[in-house]
């Protein structure tokens, strides 16, 4: 269940808030995420095979590009035998995409066709790819630093691309200030529901390697919604 981390109230079953309407605060979801190899659902694409750990209605749609089952490439670095996920090849080109699967999902069972998002590239990328999917429109603000391939990306999947000046938390001010005139705002900082779709990649280290494995190394991070607003 998703619920407000300050306090406690559920996610609204009528709006789709990045922000408890209640309180302010963040939301997050109860319990941990529960993963069953029993109930993978082998006929469904991508990521959705692992749909019975999304928190999701099961009305909801399967928005899917056929994100996820990357490849596990054995090599040696580090002094080590290793072996890299590749998610480059996700469809956007970047592990984002399995968050966005869920959350475009999510939107769209809420009736959503059209929705803000702010980014400096890959989340914003996969956003708009996934909006053009799902026949959402798509904004996504930017910072003017961004990278000009990158907004080409996001402009080619048919998102309007708003640049904005100064330093990246500038781009989310700017985007909450739309939030606050009542455009649905997607966050992938602010709504947990994209963590149930970057989770996939751990059922399927299990599924290539055949069991738990002994140490994994995530070079990404992501921004928190406090630091956004610094």
């Amino acid at each position: 269940m998703i619920f407000c981390s300050n306090c406690q109230d559920p996610y609204p079953e009528d709006q789709t808030p990045y922000r408890c309407p209640i309180c302010d605060g963040i939301f997050d979801f109860l319990g941990d995420l529960q993963f069953n190899p029993q109930q993978i659902e082998p006929s469904l694409p991508g990521i959705w095979r692992y749909r019975h750990t999304f928190i999701l209605p099961e009305e909801s749609p399967i928005i899917s590009l056929g994100e996820g089952n990357t490849p596990l490439v054995w090599s040696h670095a580090f002094n080590q035998h290793v072996a890299f996920k590749l998610e480059f090849l996700n469809p956007t080109g970047s592990f984002k995409d399995r968050g966005t699967a869920p959350l475009v999902s999510f939107l769209r069972y809420r009736g959503v066709t059209a929705a803000v998002e702010d980014s400096s590239g890959n989340a914003g990328a996969s956003f708009a790819a996934y909006a053009a999917a799902a026949n959402m429109q798509a904004r996504i603000f930017v910072p003017a630093y961004a990278s000009g391939p990158k907004l080409a990306q996001i402009e080619a999947y048919g998102a309007e691309v708003i640049s904005v000046p100064g330093p990246r938390s500038n781009a989310a001010k700017a985007v909450q200030q739309a939030a606050e005139q009542g455009v649905v705002y997607a966050s992938h900082a602010y709504l947990p529901h994209d963590v149930f779709g970057y989770a996939t990649i751990a059922y399927e280290l299990f599924d290539q390697l055949g069991e738990v494995p002994g140490t994994v190394i995530a070079p990404v991070g992501q921004i928190k919604p406090h630091e956004l607003q610094e």
